[in-house]
């Protein structure tokens, strides 16, 4: 069962999974109704959604769970991982069927600012990072240190909501003292920065720009006994947030790092899927910048590069033989297309009004 099913994660797990449903149930428990792709599960479930409502969310859930029963809850959003691995912690019985690790790393995951203190820890080369209500004097030595300009983000939140690039002072002190906001080392060119922003002071402001570049992806797969299972290394081409083509990487220090940092999620207690995000310096060195505990808008298309990371899900975590598809031989890049879809009114009533739906 799919928390956030209709979301962008839960259309890529059912595209993943899509020449194997015969030997699955999946179900979907989303907060919208009106999402076409909702109806391509088994059954649907209605629920009031976490981030506005934890505690009516928690409730419909339990409703949910005692109705379903399902055999494994996978999260599809990062409020998802959150809210499974608080509930494994309090309920140690119901661990096995929930698709997450420790409570203590899922909520490292969600918060950026804490990102950085899990990564500072362990000895991960996480991006320099400081919280927006920082101290003074701590702002002017990070500014110092990596001047402009510097990336703004939310400190919970994804799909690159919120962020912003801040090129000077009076844009910094506009953010400074907030504490829903952290301050990261720009990782890209800031040469080209800049000369946008005097682009835009002379010419005026594109109807569509990006700062996007092609970003390094590490997914892996950790078995509920800490076995990695799996690991696929991505150079994924982003567009507004999401992942427009991708590759497979050919850089071997990629995947050396990535195996090494994965693995040591794996010993501090994480499970399940993992996904990191990482970009070279201006140093050339590599420097992550996000993790992710969960499927990603790109999971459709490593699967079809052959990276079955749904699979080893499933196969790990229930000891359910799913069948293995084979990628095309010499598979190496996967494009995104449009996939136009009909909403039928009927069955969004028909879920709206019941809170769930089957075929």
């Amino acid at each position: 069962m799919l928390l956030s099913g209709g979301s962008l994660v839960g259309q890529n797990i059912i595209a993943a999974l899509s020449q194997r449903r015969d030997q699955l149930d999946i179900r979907a428990v989303n907060s919208k109704a009106d999402e076409p792709t909702l109806f391509d599960f088994d059954a649907v479930y209605l629920a009031p959604w976490i981030g506005s409502d934890p505690g009516a969310f928690e409730q419909r859930f339990d409703a949910i769970v005692e109705e379903a029963a399902p055999d494994l809850v996978i999260p599809c959003r990062d409020d998802d991982v959150a809210f499974l691995a608080a509930r494994a912690q309090r309920d140690p019985n119901a661990r096995s069927r929930y698709l997450c690790g420790s409570r203590s790393i899922a909520d490292a995951l969600s918060d950026k600012w804490e990102s950085w203190r899990f990564s500072s820890a362990l000895g991960l080369p996480f991006a320099p990072t400081l919280r927006a209500d920082c101290a003074r004097d701590e702002l002017d030595a990070f500014v110092h240190a990596h001047g402009f300009p510097l990336v703004a983000k939310p400190v919970s939140g994804f799909a690159s909501r919120g962020v912003v690039l801040v090129l000077d002072r009076e844009q910094l002190a506009r953010l400074v003292g907030r504490n829903d906001y952290i301050f990261q080392k720009f990782l890209g060119d800031p040469d080209r920065v800049r000369a946008h922003a005097q682009s835009v002071a002379r010419d005026g402001v594109p109807l569509f720009h990006t700062f996007e570049e092609v970003k390094h992806s590490i997914q892996g797969c950790i078995a509920p006994e800490g076995r990695i299972s799996g690991l696929m290394v991505t150079d994924n081409l982003m567009r507004f947030g999401r992942s427009e083509r991708v590759d497979l990487a050919t850089d071997p220090e990629l995947e050396s790092a990535g195996m090494q940092w994965v693995r040591t999620f794996a010993e501090a207690g994480w499970r399940g899927p993992l996904n990191i995000q990482c970009q070279r310096g201006s140093d050339g060195r590599l420097a992550i910048y996000e993790y992710n505990g969960r499927f990603t808008g790109a999971t459709a298309a490593r699967y079809l590069l052959g990276f079955d990371e749904v699979g080893m899900v499933v196969r790990d975590w229930l000891a359910f033989p799913l069948r293995v598809d084979a990628p095309p031989p010499g598979a190496r890049s996967v494009i995104r297309t449009m996939n136009s879809r009909m909403l039928d009114p009927g069955k969004v009533t028909s879920l709206s009004r019941t809170l769930s739906w089957r075929p």
